[in-house]
């Protein structure tokens, strides 16, 4: 990673977002805390993927018998780090009659990031490549308002503490039409009354539309309500934690942002020059 010019290590946004072979990433708590701390990150939180209903032989979400592991191998890692804070968390699934059991969880453990990430609609998987020719993309703007809508009840439950690659669904090319733009404010307007933050996930290579999100327009909107931004790599191994920063800095600045969100103390942090 290249820190932004007169970017000092007190700074720089921590990476919230970060999976390891917990659930569907690759390598170690220990080796992605590792890149962290060179980078001179200041926290990084480790976020795998869960539901509380995973099938039985789907290895892609953290199983729900493999959380005291979990969190016991975070905070062995943690306590060995001096050099960059280590937040336990989850990328939770929000499913629509679940969140008695999502809670259920969420409460049992010492979570200290809970990341939202939407990733089926309906009970359709909709990042699915396989899934790119089903009839349910016939109408994209029923997908896309509903998907919104599935955004704006998990901002109005209000146990996430960051709203992860919000405008996701829009990973084929899908454009919201008219009839989503309200949907999409809606939702919005749910995230600011919540307090969580919205994330600006720098995943763009591994991603079939190659962008960061949100766009710089849903970030210009979302600063205009006082919503607070992470920058999150989504990273999936461990030379990916932090990466393109300086671009995401760029980003953010763009849509109005000058601060990020430090979760460790919910404190506003100021973006490198």
């Amino acid at each position: 990673m290249t820190v932004p010019a007169g970017g000092a290590r007190a700074v720089l946004p921590g990476d919230y977002h970060v999976h390891t072979s917990w659930s569907d990433g690759r390598g170690t708590v220990e080796e992605v805390v590792r890149r962290a701390a060179g980078l001179g990150l200041p926290e990084i939180g480790i976020a795998e993927h869960f539901t509380p209903r995973p099938g039985p032989d789907d290895d892609w979400w953290l199983r729900p018998e493999r959380l005291a592991d979990y969190v016991a191998d975070v905070r062995a890692v943690a306590a060995v780090h001096d050099d960059v804070g280590v937040l336990v968390g989850l990328e939770a699934e929000y499913v629509d009659g679940q969140e008695a059991e999502l809670e259920r969880y969420l409460s049992a453990w010492p979570f200290e990031v809970v990341v939202l990430g939407i990733h089926v609609v309906d009970g359709f998987a909709f990042d699915d490549p396989s899934l790119r020719g089903d009839e349910r993309w016939d109408d994209p703007d029923a997908l896309l308002a509903a998907y919104y809508r599935t955004v704006r009840r998990a901002c109005e439950w209000g146990r996430f503490d960051i709203i992860a690659h919000i405008d996701y669904i829009g990973l084929w090319g899908h454009r919201p039409g008219p009839r989503v733009l309200p949907e999409i404010e809606t939702a919005l307007d749910a995230l600011a009354a919540s307090g969580a933050a919205i994330e600006l996930n720098t995943d763009r290579f591994s991603d079939p539309a190659g962008v960061m999100y949100p766009s710089v327009e849903l970030l210009r909107a979302a600063h205009a309500r006082g919503i607070p931004l992470t920058i999150d790599s989504d990273a999936h191994e461990a030379g990916h934690v932090g990466r393109a920063w300086s671009e995401a800095i760029g980003h953010a600045r763009a849509a109005g942002y000058r601060e990020t969100l430090r979760l460790s103390d919910r404190e506003l942090v100021p973006l490198p020059a």
